[in-house]
């Protein structure tokens, strides 16, 4: 008996050891560790991995160093604004980072994040296809001001960054 529980161990062992293999070898791939099926949109993946389900580049252009940022990990959204989209304080290094709340509710809600990362409550036209991409590329709001210097800026394709609107657009 004690025989049968020690092989049906080692084969369950053996079996956790090819299965982190395998997330390796995704992640040394440019992949994520995430398993197929794991998000329920390309938006929702985007947000989670800084990866598309389309084969499409999505690409880190600027903002503050990715080496300092995360110490050199992969960053997406997520690391700085939250599982729920709705922004957090964090430190990173030794700066600490006040992520705003990026729901596309939130967004469209008639303020947004001051210089310092406070929040001004003030009007400004909400945001659209173009001032997202904006904000995603360049870092402005869609007033023109500049969004906080933390803010990474992002390449990617129309579709992605639809993509990646809509996902924002789900979250409540």
């Amino acid at each position: 008996m004690f025989e049968k529980i020690c092989i049906i161990l080692g084969v369950i062992f053996l079996l956790f050891l090819s299965s982190c293999n395998s997330q390796n070898e995704q992640n040394s791939n440019g992949g994520t560790a995430w398993g197929a099926g794991s998000f329920d949109s390309n938006g929702e993946r985007i947000y989670f991995t800084a990866t598309s389900e389309h084969d499409t580049t999505i690409t880190y252009t600027g903002g503050p160093p990715i080496n300092i940022m995360m110490t050199g990990g992969r960053l997406a959204c997520v690391s700085c604004h939250g599982i729920d989209a709705r922004g957090r304080k964090h430190t990173m290094n030794t700066e600490i980072v006040n992520a705003p709340d990026i729901r596309w509710s939130a967004l469209t809600a008639g303020h947004h994040e001051g210089h310092e990362g406070e929040e001004e409550h003030e009007e400004h036209e909400g945001y659209n296809f173009e001032s997202f991409r904006n904000s995603v590329e360049k870092g402005e709001h869609p007033d023109g001001e500049d969004l906080s210097k933390d803010m990474p800026r992002w390449r990617m394709s129309d579709s992605d960054l639809h993509d990646l609107m809509d996902y924002l657009q789900s979250l409540h």
